[in-house]
């Protein structure tokens, strides 16, 4: 996917325990007026800004798309990651530490000059699909979210589904993983619940390749949209992977190769395009 060249511009801007987050905000070209801007918000692993799955810059795929039509796109390498800087000890960082860090990056894409203030998204991908909800639920002025294989019940209870047909090392390994305070902070914590209390339009897309977000536990999100009355739009894509990146047949068979470059799905990315151009 060829895209046109863009502007670049780095800045920085800072978390509420006052760490430095360090970002990267790209506009379409020849931008007419101020543009519409979507802030993509990632895992909370150690990543940068490009959210890389083996040797495939996801975000930067994301962002070239969405800089074609017509969007300027903010993405930022994560707290202790690339050229951002933790205030917080790694050991102490929490929840709610992810949920400040998209929250600040809301807020600086709004205080760009070249941006329509009244047009910020937020792509939250995987476990930022719930840092994504969380934001907008403590009030970061944001006009829609668009959700890629979210975390769709507790944390807790999606680990334990991944470890299903898991080695015991394995499984020993998470149980202890559950112990340590970042994964306690999410105690609690049921984006099913939280979807329920969301004002702004939903876009929910899943891949029916997606091995990390089970089809049962997303259809479970939806419906709690859903039976809340929320704005909800629900996107499903054969062949995709958890990213919405297209799987070749071979890996459809045997299991994606993330050691090969790989590419957006061009219609998930159509149907996020004319869903943001619709609000």
């Amino acid at each position: 996917m060829l895209h046109a060249l863009t502007l670049l511009l780095g800045l920085t801007f800072t978390s509420a325990d006052g760490s430095t987050i360090a970002a990267t905000l790209s506009y379409p070209q020849s931008p007419n007026g101020k543009v519409p801007v979507v802030v993509l918000v990632g895992s909370n692993g150690p990543v940068d800004r490009t959210q890389p799955v083996g040797v495939t810059p996801v975000f930067d795929l994301y962002a070239g798309a969405l800089n074609d039509a017509g969007f300027a796109v903010l993405r930022y390498d994560n707290r202790g990651n690339g050229q951002s800087t933790t205030k917080t000890q790694a050991e102490r960082v929490r929840r709610q530490n992810f949920i400040d860090d998209a929250a600040a990056a809301v807020r600086a894409a709004a205080e760009d000059p070249a941006i329509d203030a009244s047009r910020i998204f937020v792509i939250g991908l995987s476990e930022g699909g719930e840092t994504a909800i969380a934001a907008a639920l403590e009030g970061a002025p944001v006009r829609g979210l668009v959700l890629i294989g979210p975390l769709s019940v507790p944390y807790a209870q999606a680990m334990a589904e991944q470890d299903a047909n898991a080695n015991p090392l394995v499984k020993q390994r998470d149980s202890l993983l559950l112990t340590m305070p970042y994964f306690q902070s999410y105690e609690g914590v049921d984006p099913r619940r939280e979807i329920a209390s969301v004002r702004q339009p939903l876009l929910l897309m899943r891949g029916f390749s997606d091995t990390q977000t089970p089809a049962a536990d997303f259809d479970g999100l939806v419906a709690a949209a859903q039976t809340a009355h929320r704005d909800v739009t629900v996107k499903r894509f054969a062949g995709d992977d958890h990213f919405l990146l297209r799987l070749s047949d071979e890996e459809l068979r045997s299991g994606p190769q993330y050691g090969q470059r790989h590419e957006l799905d061009r219609a998930a990315v159509r149907a996020i395009v004319t869903w943001l151009l619709a609000r």
